[in-house]
């Protein structure tokens, strides 16, 4: 068995088309048929079931079961040329959620955050779901990040740094503005701005419209703080905020919810990293007492 062939065999799964495989590896189609040929023949069982042309394909029992083992088999073969290339790398690569970045701004920080961890650092900023997929692919070291849901890692130290709800954000002559809480059916007419599909704010507010049926007009999505603050001042659109995140053009308003939704900060490392406990415990402190500037 080669590690082309699971390639093959996973995209093939995910494609259900030779030809597209074919296409993605700049490869021939027969290259395709027969590597997958000759892994089935390897495993005495049939993956696929084929139509006549080729064209259509299927997993059996059997290839469904084979492709779980086989998907992580290249997930963790993929982690682990992250982690070897990263053990090279000298540098601490930190992650932080755009979101955040506007009151975290850790680039004013540097020297303080390089004597924390002893070495040069590496800043990415993105949406919460992709620091979060970066973390737990090895491609960062630590990272802070927000999600919806209590998080639980045997791969990661993980620290719960706060808890924050979700609020709706109006502008302050916006007549919602003047309501302590507000639910969420009275907004069935409201235009949106919304963070794109990286950000937790997508994820949770799909599921408030979708909890209602309410399809929303949508008049755009952004990729960062300053951009929602941007549409909501301007086109007198509402959106979904943290609570922690207060902008001075923005009203935060409590959502009538039986079950509000939480936002969860976490400051996150890789087990046995190459970030020390020493210093993930100076992180944690460093990120409290931004916190308590900001609030005072």
């Amino acid at each position: 068995m080669k590690l082309q062939q699971l390639k093959y065999f996973n995209a093939l799964c995910r494609l259900k088309s030779f030809s597209k495989v074919a296409s993605t590896f700049k490869v021939s189609q027969p290259t395709v048929s027969y590597a997958i040929k000759s892994l089935e023949e390897d495993l005495g069982v049939q993956l696929f079931l084929r139509s006549q042309s080729h064209t259509d394909v299927s997993l059996t029992k059997e290839g469904e079961l084979f492709k779980k083992y086989s998907l992580n088999a290249l997930q963790q073969l993929d982690m682990g040329i992250t982690a070897v290339k990263n053990a090279h790398d000298g540098r601490i690569k930190i992650g932080l959620t755009a979101a955040l970045s506007r009151f975290f701004d850790l680039t004013k920080h540097i020297s303080s955050l390089e004597e924390i961890f002893g070495t040069e650092i590496g800043l990415l900023e993105d949406g919460s779901k992709e620091i979060t997929k970066k973390i737990i692919s090895n491609k960062l070291d630590i990272a802070l990040f927000g999600t919806s849901k209590e998080v639980v890692s045997s791969q990661l130290d993980l620290k719960k740094i706060a808890t924050f709800p979700f609020k709706l954000a109006v502008p302050k002559k916006h007549p919602l503005s003047k309501e302590s809480h507000v639910h969420l059916s009275q907004l069935e007419h409201e235009k949106f701005i919304l963070f794109n599909e990286h950000f937790i704010h997508n994820e949770v507010f799909w599921k408030f419209m979708n909890s209602y049926g309410i399809i929303p007009n949508i008049l755009a999505e952004v990729s960062d703080i300053q951009g929602f603050e941007n549409f909501i001042q301007q086109k007198n659109t509402i959106g979904l905020l943290v609570d922690f995140l207060k902008l001075d053009c923005i009203q935060l308003i409590d959502l009538d919810e039986p079950e509000p939704v939480q936002f969860y900060l976490y400051l996150a490392k890789q087990k046995n990293g190459k970030v020390t406990d020493e210093a993930f415990n100076e992180m944690e402190l460093y990120i409290k007492n931004q916190m308590y500037a900001l609030k005072n």
